[in-house]
Formats: structure tokens, sequence, C-alpha cells
């Protein structure tokens, strides 16, 4: 637990000062000073710390200390409802016996419930027999005077018999007087009576008393008619008269006087009972006590919860607030998603003050997890604060867009643009650096300074198509040299997790400039580095706020960019080597020194094996440039063996080794090795020298040379690269995703450019044309190796070519099988 509670602190503490006092042992999350409804301090409050362990340290450190002149008490708070808290004894809670005296609330216990059995069962065999005896008598008058007679003093009425015989006889005298006046007045009025009263009166039978039918109970305020009263007043006395006219119900806010109150015999049957333990009789009110009337806490609380989770299996969404303004949705995440995986978390965030406005909304992948998150995390210490939990509202559907550069859409466009935007954060893509076709002619008509009607005419020599399959290859390796000088590590370009801050830009039409691209995407949102190759036809947008950059994407994704719609993929995770540093990564940081364009033809070479044999492995490709580092500390990261072995230079790339943590299938946990690789092999031996045995995260680094060639384990286990660091497995390639227009000499042309090629086979249909596959076989492994790496994101056609290592014994027949 993050949060304490401290007591004994002085009646003058104010909030301020009460924060200052505690902030010496960590990050305060929360402060809270307890009050009455009218103010009082309750010389008692809460601080919520960042981190379990600075709150344990609080705990030690002040629990017994002073706080001006008041000795505190200092312990861990626990969560409400825990079974280890005491019983509750302040007058200010709710429930206690002291809160009950003061407020008069009276506690209603069941009857016998706090006597031994013995007793139970003989006062059950008392009340069994006193409803036998009670059988056949309730309309005996000497019966109903006995019990009248033998009840406790307590439940008589002042004016009764006993207090009667006191009565002095000038008091006798005064109310005898007033009872003859009353009685000569009702009998004055009933002599009088009209003939529709008469008639009115013949149709009530004589043995009825009241307008309610015979046998059944009449209430205790009800008044006989005035000719039940006339033919039975002669035979009353002048006291039984005057009890007769009396309100039965003295004092609506008396309870005790209602429970206990009688009805005459004139009123009608009496419900009589044995009192509790004293064998009297008691009368039952008409209506039910203000007890009775009070709504159950419990019963309320209960049907609250089940609300609440008749909603959340609905929506599978949750509102959590009351969060602290440092919590990060990184946090969330940790918090919530040991439940289940999680679809979204979604912190909204100021736009003047960049900082968290206290609740998030937290989506789940099944409903059943968010119902267990609710019923674990509600009012649970988050952070130094307690959460509150609520059901969401299911997310709301973005309102639709005109696009005013689009013009008309049928209703069919409509459908398919609403299709891609609703797939535009799918985390598979098929290529990550993928370029428009047009971008890409009009950045290589403008290094070689030719029309794009020249560059695609079926007049030049060779193919269009190939050519610009080509260009497109040397493209994209200028755009990944760009990268790679700027701080983005290009082996993260496979790995499944994907960021929330930084964006893919794709199919950029060639005339947008890096300032166009921030005016679009920073009216969203805060940018950190915007990263825009001479090419201009790929970027990468980094935001600050996770929650802009997911409305960037929302808003943008298919959105029309001049003549062409932009594709929008989230980046891989951490695939900058810093973190933004807006000294460094500000707009104002770097200016291109003059136009863009103009330097096309410099950063642009005529197309070579040599440069791209260069730029497909960043490393030398050569023995002894990877170095095999075990003993890794769990916790260490590439980051942070960066740091280490970036004191060499030379270094092309460092990898730690993981693989699919058991306990959560989702994360990835450390081997405990890794591998660093240099563009030399004496960088590598350098490296090997001095690093050997240095401390890294308590762990002393244990260092040998690997007989990995190329970037050692960089990539996965599928061996389709020269990145994952293993050896050329051959000189065969596999060539997949062929387009039927595509011939075999078109293969030769476009492979030819980046290795000695020995043969190209298209294997054929039996009806015609080829199978969609091809077999490239080169002069070295190498050479294959660099083809491999080099056209990666190639297209022809229109069409991604796929490439992989062919096997060894692969015939039409085995192809065919497979």
């Amino acid at each position: 637990m993050s949060r304490i509670i401290i007591k004994n602190l002085p009646k003058h503490t104010t909030e301020k000062r009460f924060r200052s006092h505690f902030a010496t042992k960590g990050e305060i999350t929360d402060v809270k000073l307890v009050y009455t409804k009218t103010g009082k301090f309750r010389r008692f409050g809460y601080i919520g710390y960042r981190t379990d362990d600075d709150a344990q340290a609080a705990q030690a450190y002040f629990n017994g200390t002073f706080f001006d002149t008041s000795r505190v008490e200092v312990e861990i708070a626990k969560p409400q409802g825990d079974a280890s808290l005491p019983r509750a004894w302040s007058v200010y809670t709710e429930g206690t016996s002291l809160y009950n005296i003061t407020h008069a609330i009276k506690k209603v216990k069941d009857e016998g419930s706090d006597k031994p059995p013995q007793q139970r069962k003989t006062q059950k065999a008392i009340r069994t027999l006193y409803n036998e005896l009670l059988q056949g008598k309730q309309d005996d008058p000497r019966f109903k005077e006995f019990l009248q007679v033998m009840a406790p003093r307590a439940t008589n009425r002042t004016w009764t018999n006993d207090d009667y015989a006191n009565w002095q006889t000038d008091e006798l005298a005064a109310i005898n007087g007033a009872v003859a006046a009353r009685r000569e007045q009702i009998e004055s009025a009933a002599a009088d009576t009209t003939p529709s009263d008469a008639d009115a009166k013949k149709e009530v039978p004589e043995d009825a008393g009241s307008e309610v039918p015979a046998g059944s109970k009449v209430p205790a305020d009800a008044e006989p008619p005035a000719a039940a009263q006339t033919s039975t007043s002669a035979a009353l006395s002048d006291m039984e008269w005057l009890r007769m006219h009396m309100s039965a119900k003295i004092d609506d806010g008396n309870d005790d006087d209602d429970a206990a109150g009688m009805v005459d015999a004139a009123d009608g049957p009496v419900e009589s009972g044995p009192s509790s333990g004293n064998g009297g009789d008691k009368g039952t009110s008409a209506e039910p006590s203000k007890a009775d009337q009070r709504p159950d806490p419990a019963a309320a609380a209960a049907a609250a919860v089940a609300s609440a989770i008749a909603q959340i299996e609905e929506t599978g969404r949750l509102f959590v607030r009351n969060l602290p303004y440092m919590a990060t949705e990184d946090d969330l995440r940790a918090a919530f998603d040991k439940f289940g995986p999680l679809t979204e978390v979604h912190m909204p965030i100021s736009k003047d003050t960049k900082r968290p406005k206290g609740f998030a909304y937290i989506l789940f992948l099944l409903p059943e997890h968010a119902v267990k998150a609710y019923k674990a995390m509600d009012n649970k210490v988050f952070l130094g604060r307690l959460l509150h939990v609520l059901p969401g509202k299911e997310k709301p559907q973005p309102r639709e867009q005109d696009d005013t550069l689009g013009g008309f859409k049928s209703g069919v466009k409509k459908e398919r643009d609403a299709q891609k935007k609703a797939l535009a954060g799918n985390s598979f893509n098929w290529n990550s650096l993928y370029m428009s076709a047009d971008a890409v002619a009009d950045s290589i008509s403008e290094r070689l300074s030719i029309s794009k009607a020249e560059l695609l005419s079926a007049d030049s020599s060779g193919n269009p198509a190939v050519r610009l399959a080509l260009a497109e290859t040397h493209i994209v390796n200028d755009a990944k040299r760009y990268f790679e000088d700027h701080g983005v590590m290009l082996d993260r370009f496979d790995d499944s997790e994907r960021s929330d801050v930084v964006i893919l830009v794709k199919n950029i039409p060639f005339s947008i400039d890096e300032d166009e691209l921030r005016a679009l995407f920073g009216k969203h949102g805060s940018l950190g580095r915007v990263l825009l190759p001479p090419s201009r036809t790929i970027a990468i947008i980094e935001f600050l706020e996770p929650s802009e950059a997911r409305a960037a994407f929302r808003h943008l994704a298919y959105k029309r960019l001049k003549d062409a719609p932009i594709y929008l993929e989230r980046a891989p995770q951490d695939v900058f080597a810093a973190p933004y540093d807006p000294s460094a990564h500000g707009p104002d940081a770097k200016k291109p020194d003059g136009d863009a364009k103009a330097k096309l033809g410099a950063l642009h070479d005529p197309v070579s094996t040599a440069d791209v044999a260069s730029v497909a492995v960043q490393g030398s490709g050569q023995d002894g440039c990877v170095l095999f580092v075990k003993n890794l500390n769990f916790d260490t990261t590439e980051d942070t063996l960066r740091r280490v072995f970036g004191g060499v230079d030379g270094l092309a790339s460092v990898v730690v080794r993981r693989k699919k943590d058991a306990k959560n299938p989702d994360r990835l946990k450390s081997m405990g090795f890794g591998f660093v690789e240099y563009k030399s092999p004496a960088a590598a031996r350098q490296a090997l020298d001095s690093f050997q045995g240095v401390m890294v995260d308590d762990h002393a680094l244990e260092l040998k040379m690997s007989d990995r060639v190329g970037r050692a384990a960089a990539e996965d286990e599928s061996g389709t690269s020269a990145a994952d660091g293993k050896q050329p497995k051959s000189t065969k390639l596999v060539v997949k995703n062929v387009p039927f227009e595509a011939t075999r000499r078109d293969i030769r042309d476009l492979v030819s450019a980046f290795g000695q090629v020995k043969s190209v086979r298209l294997p054929k249909k039996f009806s015609g044309g080829h199978r969609g596959f091809a077999f490239v076989e080169f002069l070295t492994p190498q050479e294959a190796q660099n083809v491999l790496d080099t056209m990666k994101s190639t297209h022809l056609y229109g069409r991604h070519l796929v490439l992989g290592w062919a096997e060894e014994d692969t015939s039409l027949q085995a192809i065919r099988e497979k």
C-alpha cells in the first residue's frame, strides 16, 4: 500500500504544512485532512505516495515523532472492507453506538435474538398458549378489561383508571360538565337530521357500527356515525364517552406510543399480543414507523453494484477517476492488464497545460475481464490515491466528416473508406516502408533532371516497371540511411509491439515538405521529432502525448493530401535510440542548407551493386565483428548496453535476446545474453579488451568473439534476412508474390542490378503462364544475402516481392505437394 494514515494531529494543522512535513520521504500524490460536516477537524489525515517503498519509509520514519507538540501515530492505510480493520467507535462514524446515541437512533433488534435458546423456547410456548386463550374472546369486554388491568403501567395511558382515582373533586366536576355539554350538542344535531341523511342511514346495517364490512378491522381514529353515538350514549358513562371521542394516535413523532397504543372496544377488535417478556398486550399502529421507512444502505449499495456490473458486461469499458496528475497510460496498463488483454487506454489531457485531467477510459477485449477489474480495483490505492472505478459508456462513434477535396462519393465508396479507417490501426502491415509509385517517379525524375514521361517511356531500353522498381529500391535505402543517421533503429521495424506516440506516414506526395507536415499534424497536439528524408516519400512523426497521437491517427488516416490519400501506421515501440530532447530535436535545431530538391542530385547516386551492398548490411559482413555478451541482468536493455559499448567508435547494433514470458505470454523477458556488433574487427577486438568484466546493473559482463556474420541476432528466427546475423544458407533465393505480368527477363533485370545472377527459373502452369514465384541463383552466398536485404521493400507492377531462402532440395514436385 502506498497510502498512510496519520493520527493525533494538532487542531491547527493546514493542508500546505501537512504536505510539506511529509514530503521529505518521497513524491506525494494525495493529501487529505478529515473534517466533520460542520467543519470540525477530526485530527487525522491521509498521505498518498507514488510508490509503496516511499510509504513504508515514511511510516517507519514519522511514526512516534512530534508534529508541533503532538505525538503522531503513522500507520499504513488499509482499504475499505479489510478484515483486519478494528471495530469503528467514533461518534462521527455512522452505525457506531456513539453515533446512534448522539443522533437519537434506536437500534431495532429481533425479539429474543440476544437471549439463550432455552429462554426463547419458553417464550415461544407462552406466546402459543396466549394465542389459544385469545381465540373466541376478542369481543368479550370483561376479558379486554382484564388485559388492560394486568398490563404494565408503562403501556397504559396517563388518563386510565389508576390516575382517575386520584383526581380532585373540582377536576371531576369540570370534566363532567364539559362532557354533558358536548353530549347535549351532539344530541341536538342528531335531532335536526335532514330526510336525505335519514335515508342514507337506512342504507347502513345496524350491526356495522361504521362504513366498513362486518368483521373487518376498523382504524383507531375512525369515528362511529351519529346514529350509533346516539343509540349508545345512554349506556355509556361520561369517562367512556370521552375516551371514545379521543384520537388513539396522540403523537406521530413518538414511536413507542404508537407501538403501545390501545384500541378501544367501541372502535373495533383489538389486536393484542404478548409484550417482550412481560405478557402485556400491544396495539398495532396503522402506519409503519420511521425506522421501517428508512431505506436500507446495504440493499441500495448492492443494487448499485449489480447495475454497474450489468452495464460493464455490455460495454467492457471502465471510467477511472481520482487519478494523480503524474500518472501515465503505461502506469494504468501495468495496473489493469493483469485482469485481461486491453484494447485501449485513453487518458485525456488538458490542451493548455498538457497535463492529465485526472480520469481515464479503459477498454477491455472481453467484458468479463472488465467486470473482474471493476470488482478488484474500485476503492483501491493506486499511486497513493483511492481509485474510483465506474462503468463506462459505449465508446462514441466518430462523426462523418465531409472530404472537401474528395468531391462527391457514392455510398459504396463511403462504405469502403469507412472500412479502411476502421482497419487503419491494425498492427499487421505488409510493408512499413511503403512508398507511393508516383512519388518515387517524381523523386527519381527530379534527381536525374528528366521528365516522368521519359522515365516511364516504353521507347527507352528496358522495362519501365523494372526501372521503377529499381528506383524504389534505391530510394528506400536512402530513406534507411537518413533514418539511421537521425537515431532511428531499423531493426525494431519487425517487432510486433507498437508505439503510442510515433506514427509512420506513407504514400506522401513528392511536393510535400516538412513544414506542411508539421502544420497538418501539429493542430492535433504537440510534436516532437518530424523526420522527412530528402526523397520525401515517407515520414516519421513523433507526438509528445499518446492521446494526441491517437486523435491525429483517427482524424488523418486515409485523409486525402493533395492528390493522394496518406497511409498511417503506428511505428514500432522504442524506434528511437534516444528520448526526445527539445534543444537537440526541436524544429529550430536543424535547418536544411538550401532547397531540398537541389540536394537530391548529391544524395542519390547512380545505381550500382557496391552502393546497395554497403547499405544492405550496416556492419562489414566480415568475421570477427560480433561480440557475444553474457551474464546480463534481466532488467538490462539495449539502450543501457549501447551507452556502455558506444565508447568504442564503430558500433553498429546491440541486441538482447528475449523469449516469451510463460506467466505473461504477451510480454518478452530477457534471456540473460546478447550480441554487440561493430563495423570492423579491430573495433570489436578493442571493445572486447576494454569492456571485459565491466559492471552493468550490478552484473559483471562476460565477453567473447561470436562466429556470427552481419547484424547478429537482430531479427527473429525467421531466417529470411541478413539482419538475423546467420551465415548465408545458400546461393539460391525464392521470390514469391511475383505479378503475372512479369517475365523471366524482368526478374533477371531487376535482381542483376544487385548481384551476379547465375540462373533464373520461373515455374510454369500446364495451362500457360507462370505460377507466381521464381527461383534466382547467384554466384556467391554473400550476393544472395545482399539482394535479400536490399529488396525487402521492392514492388514490381504494384505487388510487393517477398524474398526468402530456397531449400536445397526444392523441386517443383515438392512445391506442389507443399
